[in-house]
């Protein structure tokens, strides 16, 4: 947030009902904060029988753009002084954009998802796409394929008449036939070729989290590319089919978090970064998924994460974990081993298995991590919602002494170890930075002195 609202703070919002639950004051007030714009970012509940009165009523306050949510995105198009060519082909508007004589209506899901998908490597030209469910969000993918010159566009619903008016209206506004609509129990016609599948039904919501509109392994084995757009709970039914089958998976939330990125990009005539963008991304998830009550050691080989760890312990009470010990155990070999039999690509994924098993499974300890653990953006972030995250930070030569007569570590296994620490050092510690809560130096201290530093800023209540 800005340090102080004045007389040249400028008022963004979000018009809905409800809007209690929504995270888009988290991306709007974040990125003012990054960007260092003097706005503020506040949702504002509106019944349908209020809402020209609050458009209106917006621009006569000066209010310098909206967003829109459930249910007015089609109804506040009559209020608009001008729409998008996306809100046109769509029939929906969830920014507001000020101009002189009123406001511009654009419509951000689409290329936001399309941002999203995108920054995930995902191209949709001369691709196949299925896509499950004909609501708004089901319209608005089925557009953005269409744009992207997808090959072709399969519309799957219970009530084909709704899918079939979805096609209907794209085909004709393209002018070619690329979507088709089917029922969705027809799905075993599909043709036999892979897939980038799109899932918009709220199956899969709290409190039905296990509910999918296709359960059929034969359907999953064709899927090269699942998206959900669920962003909570993190990991949908479908999106464990399409892994379960070998495909890639992901859920809504970076389209959630694109969406508002373009609608802040419209408004403040700025432009976000990537790095701007993974910043916004990181508050997104935690605000989606707080931190446990586990205290997490991360930091280089040698750091005395163990033996931090074990003083914290005996001292204050908190069950001990040790990662690597925890993978070894499950996979029945050392880690060197594992390393050597099957890579170090294998041996990162062993790691968010089990980060997540540990998020299912454990409160109140004290989890030691691997050196390599938090090198994986998405481990990272599944170490923040583990617990708060303490990096035991330790020069270059504090680690060599420690570690220099040690015989067990894998990627030190080389002519002049020295210089492979610095070279690992400079890639890891930046990223051993962002993702942790506290920095502590080790270097010149004790353990016991380490180890009540870290247990009163854990008990102290320590957030970000």
């Amino acid at each position: 947030m800005i340090q102080q609202i004045d007389g040249h703070t400028r008022l963004l919002g979000l018009l809905g009902n409800p809007v209690e639950h929504t995270l888009s004051p988290v991306i709007h007030n974040t990125l003012s904060e990054i960007l260092g714009q003097n706005r503020v970012y506040v949702p504002f509940h509106v019944e349908g029988s209020g809402l020209e009165q609050a458009v209106r009523g917006a621009f006569d306050l000066n209010i310098l753009g909206l967003n829109v949510t459930v249910p007015h995105k089609n109804a506040v198009m009559q209020y608009t002084v001008e729409l998008d060519e996306a809100a046109k082909a769509i029939g929906a508007v969830n920014t507001l954009v000020r101009r002189s004589e009123g406001y511009q209506g654009y419509n951000t899901d689409m290329p936001g998802l399309l941002r999203a998908i995108q920054s995930d490597g995902i191209e949709l030209k001369n691709q196949t796409v299925v896509i499950l469910g004909a609501g708004g969000a089901s319209k608005a993918v089925a557009y953005m394929c269409m744009q992207e010159e997808a090959k072709a566009v399969y519309l799957l619903n219970r009530t084909v008449e709704k899918a079939q008016a979805i096609a209907d209206s794209l085909n004709r506004l393209f002018e070619k036939t690329v979507i088709k609509a089917m029922a969705v129990e027809d799905y075993g016609k599909l043709p036999a070729v892979s897939r980038i599948v799109f899932q918009c039904t709220s199956l899969g919501l709290s409190p039905r989290v296990d509910d999918v509109i296709i359960e059929d392994r034969k359907f999953y084995e064709q899927v090269s590319v699942g998206v959900d757009l669920i962003y909570n709970p993190a990991e949908t039914r479908f999106m464990n089919l399409v892994r379960a089958a070998g495909g890639q998976a992901y859920n809504g939330l970076k389209m959630l978090l694109y969406q508002g990125i373009i609608a802040y990009e419209l408004w403040n005539r700025v432009q976000v970064t990537a790095e701007q963008a993974e910043l916004v991304y990181d508050r997104l998830y935690e605000a989606i998924h707080p931190s446990g009550d586990n205290i997490v050691l991360i930091g280089f080989m040698g750091s005395g994460k163990t033996t931090v760890g074990r003083q914290i312990e005996k001292a204050y009470g908190y069950s001990f974990l040790d990662t690597d010990a925890y993978i070894e155990a499950r996979e029945g070999r050392s880690i060197s081993r594992i390393f050597t039999e099957e890579g170090e690509e294998y041996f990162r994924k062993l790691e968010e298995a089990v980060l997540k098993e540990l998020i299912a499974n454990t409160s109140h300890a004290l989890i030691a991590t691997g050196g390599g653990m938090p090198l994986k953006k998405e481990n990272a972030r599944l170490l923040r919602e583990l617990g708060q995250v303490f990096y035991l930070e330790t020069s270059e030569e504090g680690v060599w002494e420690r570690i220099k007569d040690s015989h067990d570590r894998p990627l030190l296994e080389c002519e002049d170890p020295q210089q492979r620490i610095h070279e690992l050092m400079k890639v890891r510690q930046p990223l051993y930075r962002s993702a942790a809560h506290v920095r502590i130096s080790t270097d010149g201290r004790g353990v016991a002195e380490l180890a009540e530093e870290i247990y009163q800023t854990m008990e102290g209540g320590y957030r970000k």
